[in-house]
């Protein structure tokens, strides 16, 4: 510790107590950690498995992605996005947000008008806006938990290798410095009776 600990019994009370805490504490923050563990794997996983999922639907369009590509000037005028619905949940003590899906503006418009591959041009492009809002928010999920994993890990490290040694060396500190004064007491009252008896035994001469 930064600041010079005092060598008295008040100062050992309170250094005593500062480790009993940290000793208690120390368990529930290692249980924390391996819940954020947990929910990070957790969350790395989802990230792949919509990442799998989106690339599935931009390979179902490779087979018309010149026509579709002629079609999306189209369907932006009449396709937009009106919601992107997130919530906010609490993970392991984290609020992270939590996709609940993309609603869609969606003009009308005439089927004779348009091409036949218009409907399934439209739905691709809701399909792939969802996916792409879908793992940009489990990718946010995942960076909030990842960084209270790390604060976590380091308020372990700082306990473990920083306030309990301190601690503990503080204590032994103290005691060893109220032993030597215990004992110059001890020492410093015979010397003090000895020479009284001294005084007592030259005035009896």
């Amino acid at each position: 510790m930064s600041e010079k600990v005092k060598l008295n019994k008040n100062s050992l009370r309170e250094q005593s107590q500062s480790l009993k805490l940290f000793l208690e504490f120390l368990p529930t923050l290692e249980l924390r950690k391996q819940q954020l563990q947990t929910e990070v794997r957790k969350a790395k996983a989802e990230i792949t498995k919509v990442q799998g999922q989106f690339s599935a639907v931009i390979e179902s369009a490779r087979p018309w992605a010149g026509r579709l590509q002629q079609s999306t000037q189209m369907v932006r005028q009449i396709l937009s996005v009106d919601e992107i619905k997130v919530e906010t949940i609490n993970v392991a003590g984290v609020k992270v947000p939590e996709f609940r899906g993309v609603t869609f503006k969606k003009l009308p418009y005439s089927l004779v008008a348009t091409p036949w591959l218009f409907d399934a041009a439209v739905e691709f492009f809701e399909k792939a806006i969802s996916g792409r809002e879908l793992i940009r928010v489990v990718t946010e999920k995942h960076d909030l938990l990842a960084h209270e994993l790390t604060k976590t890990t380091q308020r372990i490290n700082l306990y473990e290798k920083v306030l309990i040694p301190d601690t503990r060396e503080n204590i032994r500190k103290i005691k060893v410095y109220l032993g030597d004064q215990q004992t110059a007491a001890v020492c410093r009252a015979k010397i003090a009776k000895n020479k009284i008896v001294v005084k007592a035994m030259n005035a009896g001469h």
